[in-house]
């Protein structure tokens, strides 16, 4: 598979989901974008490393969210979840949900990228309940 589309088996797993997506390309990766029940997410294959393969969600912290609360609930979701490494970034006060895999090809991903949606999905909504709880 040439490096120009060694995301396309995740674009036929997205579509298998029956969603639509964007893709967006430039010199250092290829980017996907699609929505999943109204929410935002990408997949990112770089060009230096092709065996790498990253799914993820972004959202905006509410600005009365305090960010050393928001951090101590990531990291108590990413010591319980499978598969979602959680992060604050707090110079943008985000809350990103990543998948990162090593596989030898994306095909691998194809028959698991529904879980992994899900788990992606599930994080999320467990993290805005808990921070909201812990308020």
């Amino acid at each position: 598979m040439s490096d120009a589309d060694h995301l396309a088996p995740v674009e036929a797993a997205i579509d298998d989901e029956g969603l639509i997506f964007s893709r967006d390309n430039d010199d250092d990766a290829l980017r996907i974008t699609f929505k999943s029940e109204g929410d935002r997410y990408f997949v990112v294959g770089y060009r230096d490393d092709p065996n790498f393969v990253m799914i993820g969600s972004g959202w905006a912290l509410p600005p009365e969210t305090d960010l050393q609360r928001a951090s101590l609930t990531a990291n108590a979701l990413n010591v319980r979840k499978k598969f979602v490494k959680s992060a604050i970034w707090e110079e943008e006060r985000d809350a990103l949900f990543t998948v990162e895999l090593c596989v030898a090809d994306a095909e691998e991903i194809r028959p698991h990228f529904g879980r992994l949606l899900d788990a992606l999905r599930d994080t999320a909504v467990e993290f805005f309940i808990e921070l909201r709880e812990s308020e």
